[in-house]
């Protein structure tokens, strides 16, 4: 299914369809994590020596690399598919012979690429500023792939389903990067009073920060390998969320 010519041909469309203006799809989020970092890390350090053992700095990097990573694979995907129905060059993709989870998967690997990427580049960022020893590499790579994917098959659905480009922004911009922010990045979970502490175990996004935490420093709140399951339970999830998206998204059809 993987090696068919159309697939293949359409997954080669979504990689270059960010890696093409990687000044525009890329760049940025790094300049903008170099200033997450000297805000956070630096300005905060100062205050928050450590934590867990860690120093400050050190700490947040794995967080920010994945809250990029997050949103770069939701972006990539939503937008993708949302511009194609809009332009209605969705209609070549749904005539080829490729079936509707051929499609999802194109997309969502696409996205998936471009999110791996972006934390990859966070984590390369942020060497100058705390060095990169990383614990577990294999772990880190599942880790990112799983997180990058989880994000972009929910883009990808969110682009099938959504009727107009302010569902797109709204998704992103009240739900993604909101969960991102309260997802463990700058702090440990045993830090906040037991309300905070529920709700963060029901945020996805506080999951796979914590798991990639553990990869890359040795450090976790949680269990990691269970934490690692309930990752690959969300990105099962996730896919069949993408691919029903697909098969009946609003607009796609006539």
């Amino acid at each position: 299914m993987l090696a068919d010519r159309p697939f293949r041909t359409l997954l080669k469309r979504e990689i270059l369809r960010f890696m093409r203006v990687w000044m525009q799809t890329v760049v940025p989020t790094l300049g903008t994590s170099v200033l997450y970092l000297v805000v956070f890390g630096l300005a905060l350090g100062t205050r928050i020596r450590e934590v867990s053992g860690v120093p400050y700095l050190e700490y947040i990097l794995p967080g920010i690399a994945l809250m990029n990573l997050v949103t770069g694979a939701h972006m990539n995907s939503s937008w993708s598919v949302f511009d194609a129905k809009r332009e209605r060059y969705i209609d070549e993709v749904l005539i080829s012979p490729m079936s509707d989870l051929q499609i999802t998967l194109a997309y969502t690997l696409g996205g998936t690429l471009r999110g791996m990427l972006m934390g990859l580049g966070v984590l390369l960022v942020g060497v100058p500023f705390v060095g990169l020893h990383i614990e577990h590499p294999l772990l880190l790579v599942l880790i990112g792939a799983l997180s990058a994917f989880i994000f972009s098959a929910l883009g990808t659905a969110a682009g099938a389903l959504a009727t107009r480009i302010d569902h797109i922004s709204l998704l992103t911009n009240v739900v993604i990067q909101p969960l991102a922010f309260l997802g463990g990045v700058f702090y440990s979970v045993d830090m906040l009073p037991q309300a905070l502490k529920v709700a963060t175990m029901l945020n996805p996004i506080f999951h796979t920060v914590d798991a990639a935490r553990y990869a890359i420093l040795g450090i976790s709140d949680l269990n990691p390998y269970p934490t690692v399951g309930i990752v690959f339970l969300l990105a099962i999830l996730a896919l069949g969320a993408a691919w029903l998206a697909i098969s009946r998204g609003p607009n796609l059809r006539y």
